[in-house]
């Protein structure tokens, strides 16, 4: 079968809420499935009903006019993806005006979820911990253009030393993506697998592609722990989440079972979703994507941001962390508006407003954060069902808040077949780890490959060719070149296979 990204990847900026960052994803057309691995970890159990309703909101004098169409909104996407339960937090001007629990947090109990239940926020976490390596680099703690042998010095003398933080920090390193939801336990773990990581890790050279990887940010992480002299958890929990006023927010799980949090669900859909057993955890990873949080911690987070580093008239973030974790850097291929990828963030401008954006998701978990700092507008929407979104909300806020009307997305190109000069730029193998696929002639027919699967291609556009797998829907995936115009990566979601030159 066709191994492919959990959700289909529109361009960033054309479509805000959908385009989320997979965390436990083995990439591209790469790996398992991210279903496939938080199934293979649960026990089903028996469901109980949906709860399409509120079931806690932060008190207001007077409902806003916009706050009975968010409302209906939330709970229309709840019953149609069968999602047992979620938050939805929006700041504007500086304070959160509307933070909201909606269902259950697990099946089983029927636990409401509250504006403080905590949940798995995926590869949202990616910002937080930017914040934190930002800031020592700002204070003049470490320097985000060195090498990481600087600092990891157990890396001296391998090129997988030699790349930057800010390399990393901006997946422009070359390294691949092989992130695992279970994994090493304990706090030293970090270390333990930083110290070992070796040049396999690469699959291009640093600095000619954006191509996501969390093995990356955990390395940021291990960055920060040597650089700042206390353990990555410890660092956080005082340079950012006490600080923003987030007192249950962690990294640690034996800490959040203590508080009211939320379990993570997976199921088919139509079905009505099992529990994620055993709980997923990988100490090793948990700067790239193992927060828990609540939708109303984040909204603090991004207030932070978007008012330059103040919260609650305090100072919480050094005015230029802001700004270099808000500079984008490589532009995301195959994005028309000119997006990049900053630090923990996805930077662009849409509707003439700029956007602030990034998701995540985590066996069980959905996460999506999006800023428009310009309006001084956030929203947060996580929930507790692994592979359903919640589609639209962001962009009801934009209108209704803010008055903000986002454009809908181009009509694509009709798909057709690739020219002879076409077919002879793209035949070849391109890799990532593990991740192998084939671009072969067939007589005058361009055919995909990858392990049982051939599938005919089509291009759509000049920089872009379409694969329609015999079960779900087609996949689209990008051409990025190099500095000779060749055919140098195949890329999708983010992520980037490379063209094997012979």
């Amino acid at each position: 079968m066709l191994h492919r990204i959990r959700r289909r990847w529109p361009a960033l900026f054309t479509r805000v809420l959908v385009f989320t960052i997979v965390l436990l994803l083995a990439g591209l057309l790469i790996g398992s499935r991210a279903d496939a691995q938080a199934a293979a970890g649960a026990t089903p159990t028996a469901a109980t009903p949906v709860a399409a309703t509120p079931t806690a909101a932060t008190p207001t004098a007077a409902a806003p006019a916009w706050q009975r169409a968010v409302d209906s909104l939330i709970t229309a996407e709840q019953e149609r993806t069968r999602t047992p339960g979620l938050q939805v937090a929006i700041a504007l001007d500086g304070k959160v005006i509307y933070s909201r629990g909606f269902g259950v947090a697990d099946i089983e109990t029927g636990r409401p979820v509250t504006p403080q239940t905590l949940f798995r926020v995926g590869s949202v976490t990616k910002m937080v911990s930017a914040a934190a390596v930002t800031e020592l680099a700002v204070e003049g703690k470490l320097d985000l253009n060195a090498p990481i042998s600087r600092y990891v010095t157990e890396l001296e003398g391998r090129k997988v030393g030699a790349v930057t933080t800010h390399q990393l920090l901006t997946h422009t390193a070359g390294w691949l993506d092989n992130a695992v939801p279970y994994g090493r336990m304990g706090e030293g773990a970090l270390g333990e697998v930083m110290r070992e990581v070796n040049d396999t890790l690469f699959f291009t050279e640093p600095g000619r592609v954006l191509s996501y990887s969390n093995p990356g940010f955990s390395m940021v992480g291990y960055v920060a722990e040597r650089a700042g002299g206390a353990r990555f958890g410890a660092l956080v929990d005082e340079r950012i989440l006490r600080k923003f006023g987030m007192p249950f927010a962690s990294f640690r799980p034996m800490e959040v079972m203590t508080r009211d949090f939320s379990q993570g669900h997976v199921g088919q859909t139509g079905n009505a979703g099992v529990i994620v057993r055993p709980f997923t955890e990988n100490t090793a990873q948990w700067a790239a994507g193992f927060l828990m949080a609540s939708a109303q911690d984040m909204s603090r987070f991004t207030i932070a941001l978007m008012d330059g580093g103040m919260l609650d008239g305090h100072r919480v973030l050094s005015a230029e962390t802001v700004r270099r974790m808000t500079t984008g850097d490589p532009v995301i291929p195959g994005d028309t508006s000119g997006a990049r990828y900053a630090y923990g963030l996805m930077v662009g401008t849409q509707a003439n407003t700029r956007v602030w954006q990034h998701g995540g998701a985590i066996n069980g978990f959905d996460a999506n954060v999006t800023m428009f700092p310009d309006k001084r507008l956030s929203v947060v929407v996580l929930d507790n069902r692994g592979g359903a979104p919640m589609s639209g909300i962001t962009m009801l806020v934009a209108r209704e808040v803010a008055g903000l009307i986002l454009p809908t997305p181009a009509e694509p190109s009709a798909p057709r077949a690739p020219t002879a000069a076409e077919r002879a730029a793209l035949v070849g193998t391109y890799v990532q780890g593990r991740t192998r696929v084939e671009l072969a002639l067939q007589g005058d027919t361009l055919i995909f490959q990858q392990n049982m699967l051939r599938v005919a291609v089509q291009m759509v556009g000049a920089d872009r060719i379409s694969i329609a797998p015999p079960v779900g829907p087609k996949i689209t995936m990008i051409l990025v070149r190099d500095a000779q115009g060749r055919v140098a990566y195949l890329h999708q979601g983010l992520r980037a296979i490379a063209k094997q030159r012979e």
